[in-house]
Formats: structure tokens, sequence, C-alpha cells
């Protein structure tokens, strides 16, 4: 026990990073964590009541705008606190250095895409 407490203490001593930003860089995650919760709830909302009353009207779906499969891993990354970059997790990093607008109809050939999401590229919903 008094062996983890030193190497704590000293961990904590020699960190380039401060108290106080390492506590805002703890709440930064966790605001982002809560907020990337609520928006992906609301986006998958909107998009499988797009899908429905496409369904159910007949009508060819609406435009949704969503990430692509490599912006999403690109944000999925495991992030680590570097003083020289000044971000705080993969999504700031991702946002700041530019990102690039994509739609619910992928980019990448039907090939790379799983089978069950190749109903967003076929641009109508078939059962």
């Amino acid at each position: 026990m008094l062996s983890n407490l030193l190497l704590t203490c000293l961990a904590r001593c020699t960190s380039p990073v401060s108290y106080l930003q390492l506590k805002f860089w703890r709440v930064y995650s966790q605001e982002e964590s809560n907020l990337m919760d609520s928006y992906s709830m609301i986006h998958a909302k909107e998009l499988a009541e797009r899908n429905l009353e496409s369904f159910f009207k007949q009508t060819m779906p609406q435009h949704v705008i969503t990430p692509s499969n490599k912006d999403w891993e690109k944000i999925s990354a495991l992030y680590k606190f570097s003083t020289k970059d000044y971000y705080y997790s993969t999504l700031h990093k991702y946002v700041e250095t530019g990102m690039p607008m994509a739609s619910v109809k992928s980019m990448e050939t039907p090939a790379d895409n799983p089978a069950v999401l190749n109903f967003v590229d076929e641009g109508g919903v078939g059962l």
C-alpha cells in the first residue's frame, strides 16, 4: 500500500500536466461523453423516423448527414493527453484539424460495408 501511495505521488509530481489542467480534462471528457450519448440518441431517432416514414409512405428517404465509418474510427481511437497538441480528446483533435462532411450515403464501395448496413447505400427501403 505504501509503494502504491509513493508511485501515485511521484507520478503526479513529475507529470507535465498540472492538477487544474487534469481536472479540466476529466470534466471535459465527462461532458463530451454525456453529449455524445445525447446527440447519438437524437440522431439515431431521426434516422429511424426517416426510415420508417419512407417505408410506410413508400417515398424516397430524405437526406440525412451522418459521419462515415472512417470518421467514426478516427474519433474512437484511444487518446492520451499530450502537452504538445492541446487537444482534450480524439473528437476534439478531429474537429480542430479539419473534418470532411459526409452523408448517410456512404462514399465507400459496397464491399467495405457490413451486410447489415447495405440498406443505407441502396437509397431505398426494401424488405
